[in-house]
């Protein structure tokens, strides 16, 4: 009797491991098919990153080349200018201040523009610098009141460096002949044809 007993315990035994182990291979195979499956997850979504990350830095990389290209050619663009202004200030602007400080120049000016002003104006104001109304003679003035046939008023302005300007007497409007104003008139017409002459081949 007790080597039957003997016998089915050993039988249980071993059923039991037998179960134990199967239960535990199945256990290890899970765990091994979810590692893989976590690993392999894993990699992909590493993989996803990396190849965001790589776009971005393309992307990144991209923008930045764009913005110093913009940058140059700004930087560029403001140096044509500079050059530009340089030599029209040291060329231009510089001849037609001087012109502007001979009174002779100043006074064939005035009559020029006197005779073309009394073509669409019968009457008319002049404002010349108080700083030249002593080297303007009573004829020269006289003259000057003459090409409107009279009917021109002559002031001098304290506040004018240069130049004169010319209204009509109801004052609707004022055309000005100073340095600054040639200078601007001459810069808007030479200007692009000094870049072009500087900076094109």
């Amino acid at each position: 009797m007790s080597d039957q007993l003997q016998d089915l315990l050993s039988k249980v035994y071993e059923e039991g491991v037998a179960k134990a182990e199967a239960e535990a291979a199945k256990i290890l195979a899970s765990a091994r098919e979810e590692a893989d499956s976590i690993r392999t997850k894993a990699m992909h979504e590493a993989d996803i990153i990396l190849k965001d990350a790589a776009k971005r830095a393309e992307e990144q990389k991209k923008n930045t080349q764009s913005d110093l290209k913009l940058a140059a050619q700004h930087t560029v663009n403001s140096l044509k200018s500079k050059i530009t202004d340089l030599i029209l200030g040291s060329v231009y602007n510089t001849k037609i201040a001087a012109d502007f400080t001979d009174t002779d120049f100043t006074k064939k000016l005035i009559l020029e523009s006197l005779e073309a002003w009394k073509t669409s104006s019968k009457d008319g104001i002049i404002t010349i610098p108080e700083a030249m109304k002593a080297k303007l003679e009573d004829h020269f003035i006289a003259s000057m009141k003459a090409v409107l046939d009279n009917k021109l008023l002559v002031e001098f302005s304290p506040a004018m460096k240069n130049g004169f300007t010319i209204a009509p007497q109801d004052g609707s409007y004022k055309l000005s002949f100073t340095d600054s104003d040639f200078a601007n008139l001459f810069n808007s017409f030479l200007r692009p044809r000094t870049q072009k002459l500087l900076f094109e081949s």
